[in-house]
């Protein structure tokens, strides 16, 4: 499967997205590097939807982190006009911890902001698309 199909089969099977085909037309997918936000991907779909993957190793500044993944990720959405921010956390293991203290940190850092989302996914369903590093 080519690399354009894995990141739709990802975001449409796996994150939920119902954008319409026209949107997945121009993807950009980059690995980041060195950044004050801890994710290691950004995806840009049809200029529209900004995605970043952040790689969770340990759990040690959780919340710090994924303050600074969604301030990243909201602040880029809005300089580049984009309509949607997903911030995608991919764990080992029982996700559900993680999820739950993720989501309960989300709701606090979002508010009333409907444009931002957070997805909490297993490692291995990325390692399978090759939508993060190792």
């Amino acid at each position: 499967m080519n690399r354009q199909l894995q990141i739709i089969n990802f975001v449409r099977n796996i994150l939920g997205c119902t954008c319409p085909e026209k949107v997945f037309r121009q993807i950009e997918d980059r690995e980041v590097a060195l950044s004050s936000s801890p994710h290691t991907r950004c995806i840009t779909i049809g200029q529209r939807l900004l995605i970043y993957v952040w790689n969770v190793k340990e759990t040690d500044g959780l919340k710090e982190n994924l303050f600074a993944m969604l301030e990243a990720g909201g602040k880029q959405r809005d300089e580049q006009g984009l309509n949607r921010f997903r911030a995608v956390l991919a764990v080992d293991g029982n996700s559900q911890d993680i999820a739950t203290k993720v989501q309960s940190y989300f709701a606090r850092y979002a508010g009333k902001d409907d444009r931002i989302h957070l997805h909490v996914v297993s490692r291995a369903e990325l390692e399978e698309l090759e939508l993060q590093d190792t």
